[in-house]
């Protein structure tokens, strides 16, 4: 017969379920008191694993001041904060350093001075935009370079002009042969300093014979005999210094050489270059003993016309103006090919010409390939060359070995193809010609996800019957239709050596600004205009921050940097310029006791954290009578002792130890059993003996063990917590085996009540069956009545 359902007894209304819970929960009462017990156990586990993670983290804090960079470290304090900010490297002594912040660094951008009322308009300009980061004109000679590298001594000199007036000229800050040729032009004397070759030239101006032009040395230093000036004395006005040794791959003292224009074919021979301002004035320039593209410059600014010459904005070029304020024609010819060789041919109502490039050869058959592109280089991999014959072969920079452009050329001419590289006219980057005269055109193309080619500017397909010219140089196109907007996104698509942008003006006209993507000296870009007046003018030239640093009164060095952040690995200092400061920076380098001090202020914390820890966990209440989890635990209890112990005691003494305990420097544990720490107590014992507090903490015995205070505390932290046979790890072992068992006996337990319960169920059940049972013949008897015997009444 099934069971019934029903938790109340249908017969006898007794509560089946509620009854069996009651004699349940008397029967369970002992798995219930285990339950509690696994409870109590975990909490000791959690509070065991808690301890240990204390210890772990004065250990950890303990292991920090064996650290030999922690009682080596120095702190750099700088009298200039708002100028100059700096921090300390690996390698750094003590000592004080004299900081000049000479030059902030700046990234290279020009800007229209062209304005136009609308950025979406069509301008209806047409013509070409090239953008090219080298060919600049106006390189500087460093000093240092000279003399074989054995520089220019920094020192002054005085200088004598004829009239017989003399100054001093301090020429130690002086870095490049501009900075010496410009320091002698501002001085109090009427003398011009230019170059000739390799030598340095004197052009007296006073127009006087009363004294001879004269340079002496000032103190000890040899600046006069380094710039080859020593022992000039002569009754002339005109004076040049003995050669100075350069630099292999330079050719002249002051800017470019006129052998490197032209992409390095020169600028032919010059003459005479015929110069008439607008005021009518004319003059004749001599320019057959130049050798420099300054040495012209020069020339043309001592012609005694009112004429401005120097540079052009985009470095590649010269640059002249007419000042004289007449309104006449500004010419500038000759009779052969000088004017025209040095792009400044003109006739013009305009008061400035603007020069052409002269193509400065930037690249030469040993420019290595990673030089390119602003130093960006051309990456890996290959690319295909087809002739106009339809012959195919191919380079790949990694199996060919190629370097530099000379290997680049050579390999491309090794090939069995009709193709011919060489230098290009430009001087900067490789021309392919077709030799094979096909019907079909030549083509160069990159393999795979490579970009050699396009990298080079080779990359693409020929015009019938020409070449493919590389350079370093990205050209935008532009149309009538072109916009503002849209060059500067054409020029922004190209991806390379600059990005655009327009400028709002206040007077809500528009403007086009280049910017360079690299900053400082080496982020430097031309950008040229052919058919399009846009009146590019430099807003900021590309420069590297300068600064000089001398170390306790020794010699003073210059650093450079593209980003005002410089990192010296002689003073060992890390040095960011933020802004000029007139007057000179001191940065002194000390021990940096602060820091070590710190290290064991946290040491110190670590420690209370785990007292802190201990206490809660072993806590006496008597009012309320309660106690910790671990309440008389042995372990806390060593805990306690063993680095009470330690970090009161003395360490084992030894030959020159001054310093054997804590207390020596300042560490002491007070009633509360906190550690303390008295800094300044601390600060001095470092002050006095810094040594002597590495050698408390550090000591090392033959076997390069820590015996020290920090080995002590390793061994002691092993002891408690240490991962071979750690109390605090035995601890949470054992409990963890206690908490197993208990489960293991709980799990059984349960069992044996799930199965008395459902004998209990099953029992009452029952009981109900047989009592209803009952009921029933009990009603069936009281139904049966009396039948008398038959025939009776």
């Amino acid at each position: 017969m099934a069971r019934l359902q029903s938790s109340i007894g249908l017969v006898t209304g007794t509560d089946i379920v509620g009854t069996v819970d009651q004699l349940m929960a008397i029967s369970g009462k002992p798995r219930d008191r285990l339950l509690a017990k696994t409870e109590e156990l975990l909490g000791q586990q959690q509070q065991i694993a808690s301890l240990t993670a204390s210890v772990i983290g004065v250990q950890l804090s303990g292991d920090a001041l064996g650290s030999s960079a922690l009682f080596s470290s120095k702190n750099a304090t700088s009298s200039n904060d708002d100028a100059l900010s700096v921090s300390t490297r690996d390698e750094v002594s003590n000592g004080n350093h004299l900081i000049r912040t000479l030059r902030t660094a700046a990234t290279h951008s020009v800007a229209s001075a062209q304005t136009f009322s609308s950025f979406d308009d069509a301008l209806s300009l047409s013509g070409s935009l090239t953008i090219k980061p080298s060919g600049f004109v106006d390189t500087k000679v460093s000093l240092s370079q000279l003399n074989n590298g054995l520089g220019v001594e920094g020192g002054s000199i005085r200088l004598t002009d004829r009239s017989g007036t003399s100054a001093e000229v301090d020429l130690s800050q002086a870095r490049t042969v501009d900075d010496v040729l410009q320091a002698i032009n501002d001085a109090d004397v009427d003398i011009q300093a230019t170059t000739s070759g390799g030598k340095i030239q004197l052009i007296d101006q006073t127009g006087q014979t009363l004294s001879n032009l004269k340079v002496e040395q000032l103190g000890t230093a040899e600046t006069a005999a380094d710039l080859g000036l020593h022992g000039i004395d002569e009754a002339a006005s005109t004076v040049e210094g003995h050669d100075i040794p350069m630099p292999d791959g330079v050719e002249s003292l002051n800017g470019a050489s006129l052998s490197q224009l032209g992409g390095g074919n020169g600028l032919g021979t010059l003459t005479t270059l015929d110069i008439q301002t607008g005021d009518g004035s004319t003059a004749s320039v001599d320019l057959s003993g130049a050798t420099s593209l300054n040495e012209v410059i020069d020339a043309i600014n001592g012609s005694g016309l009112d004429v401005i010459a120097r540079i052009n904005d985009a470095g590649n070029g010269l640059r002249l103006r007419d000042v004289s304020g007449g309104a006449g024609t500004f010419e500038i010819s000759s009779s052969d090919d000088t004017a025209t060789n040095l792009g400044i041919a003109a006739s013009t109502t305009d008061d400035i010409v603007v020069g052409e490039d002269l193509n400065f050869q930037s690249v030469t058959v040993d420019t290595k390939l990673s030089e390119l592109n602003a130093g960006a280089g051309v990456g890996t991999g290959s690319f295909t060359i087809r002739d106009s014959s339809g012959q195919v072969a191919g380079i790949n920079l990694a199996v060919d070995e190629v370097e530099t452009i000379g290997d680049l050329i050579d390999q491309i001419n090794s090939l069995n193809i009709g193709v011919e590289a060489a230098l290009n006219e430009s001087g900067d980057g490789v021309v392919v010609t077709d030799t094979a005269g096909g019907a079909s055109t030549l083509k160069i193309e990159d393999t795979g996800t490579g970009t050699v080619a396009a990298s080079l500017g080779l990359a693409g397909t020929a015009a019938p019957g020409e070449g493919l010219v590389g350079s370093e140089s990205v050209s935008i196109e532009i149309t009538e239709d072109d916009t503002l907007e849209s060059i500067v996104e054409k020029i922004n698509a190209s991806d390379r050596y600059a990005d655009a942008s327009i400028v709002s003006n206040s007077d809500g006209s528009y403007g086009l600004q280049i910017r360079s993507k690299q900053g400082g000296e080496a982020g430097r870009i031309s950008v040229n205009l052919e058919g399009v007046d846009l009146n590019l003018r430099t807003a900021s030239q590309g420069q590297d921050a300068l600064l000089s640093i001398s170390t306790d009164g020794g010699t003073e060095r210059f650093l450079t940097s593209t980003d005002g952040v410089f990192e010296d690995e002689i003073s060992g200092l890390n040095l960011t310029v933020k802004e000029l400061s007139d007057d000179p920076i001191s940065v002194n380098v000390d021990d940096d006791h602060d820091t070590i001090v710190s290290a064991i202020k946290r040491f110190a914390d670590q420690y209370n954290k785990l007292i802190d820890n201990i206490e809660e966990v072993t806590f006496f209440d008597a009012e309320a009578n309660e106690v910790g989890l671990l309440f008389g635990s042995s372990e806390t209890l060593r805990i306690q002792n063993g680095y009470s112990r330690l970090l009161t005691g003395t360490l084992p003494s030894s030959s020159g130890d001054s310093i054997r305990s804590f207390s020596q420097i300042g560490v002491r544990i007070d009633e509360n059993g906190q550690l303390q720490v008295d800094e300044t107590k601390l600060k001095a014992a470092l002050a006095t003996d810094t040594d002597a507090v590495e050698e408390f903490f550090n000591k090392t015995n033959d076997e390069d063990e820590n015996i020290g205070m920090v080995g002590q505390l390793k061994k002691l932290a092993d002891t408690y917590a240490g991962v071979e046979n750690g109390m605090l790890i035995r601890k949470t072992q054992t409990l963890s085996a206690h908490i197993e068992r208990n489960d293991d006996r709980v799990d059984s337990m349960n069992t044996r009540l799930d199965a008395q319960r459902e004998r209990l169920l099953s029992q009452y059940y029952a009981m109900e069956e047989a009592i209803a049972k009952i009921q029933a013949n009990t009603s069936s008897i009281g139904s049966i009545e009396y039948i008398g015997p038959v025939g009776s009444d």
